[in-house]
């Protein structure tokens, strides 16, 4: 995956880290993206990212986390997990999951 892609993943991330240091938390939440950023930018580092860890990632409990990651992936977006998510178990992308949020990146976040 090119290097140019995975960066704006990163600065995307990383911009809503920071606007979630200036407004109310909550206000402008959208965790799912935030468990779609992180899985995308940790498994191109062949990093494994476990549901806890998406969780945590997008700043909810390991419950909230899980709705989301069960969520995404009846969407197509995850590899289908289990109707149970375990905690520890890892947590993939779909084909259709990366090729959409290449995509989107692609078109959205110019370059530096």
């Amino acid at each position: 995956m090119p290097d140019s892609i995975i960066s704006r993943a990163r600065r995307m991330y990383d911009e809503r880290r920071r606007r979630r240091a200036i407004f109310p938390p909550g206000l402008l939440s959208d965790h799912a993206w935030d468990i779609l950023l992180w899985i995308f930018i940790e498994t191109a580092h062949d990093r494994p990212v476990t549901a806890t860890e998406a969780a945590a990632a997008a700043m909810v409990s390991v419950d909230v986390g899980n709705r989301w990651i069960a969520a995404l992936g009846q969407a197509g977006l995850l590899v289908p997990l289990p109707t149970s998510v375990d905690p520890r178990s890892p947590v993939l992308l779909s084909d259709d999951g990366v090729r959409d949020i290449r995509a989107y990146l692609e078109g959205v976040v110019p370059a530096i």
